[in-house]
């Protein structure tokens, strides 16, 4: 009897080991989750799509190397007061989503430009083509 008092004090001994070390870990990792969905709706929200896709149009290949060279930094209001692991998160996801929309929008715009330039220079020789066979 007195064995199995030890091995039953043993295991629940192990077991609030476990909880204990393992509940800030958790906490931690809910809290970095939430940083980072916080820093994915950020970076979506200020990151002008409008602007990026006119560098696009009209910077085009000097617009998508801008894209990918420029670095958005997040804003220091939402984070203060916050843990570092927070911080780290948000900060993470708000430049990951950013870059992704920057980039996104400028190779819309560039495409957007190249398509839009390719019809005009077609309408543009078909007229040419046209008035070339007219004769007064």
């Amino acid at each position: 009897m007195n064995i199995l008092k030890q091995k039953s004090f043993i295991a629940i001994a192990v077991v609030m080991s476990f909880v204990m070390f393992a509940t800030p870990i958790l906490a931690q990792q809910g809290e970095m989750m939430a940083g980072r969905m916080a820093g994915e709706q950020a970076g979506r929200a200020n990151t002008n799509g409008m602007l990026w896709m006119a560098i696009g149009c009209v910077g085009s290949w000097i617009g998508i190397v801008a894209a990918y060279i420029y670095e958005p930094s997040p804003p220091t209001t939402p984070l203060l007061g916050k843990s570092p692991e927070y911080v780290a998160s948000y900060t993470d996801a708000y430049k990951e989503t950013a870059k992704k929309v920057q980039t996104g929008k400028v190779w819309t715009g560039c495409i957007t430009s190249a398509v839009l330039y390719t019809v005009f220079y077609i309408v543009l020789y078909a007229a040419a083509a046209s008035t070339t066979d007219t004769i007064y």
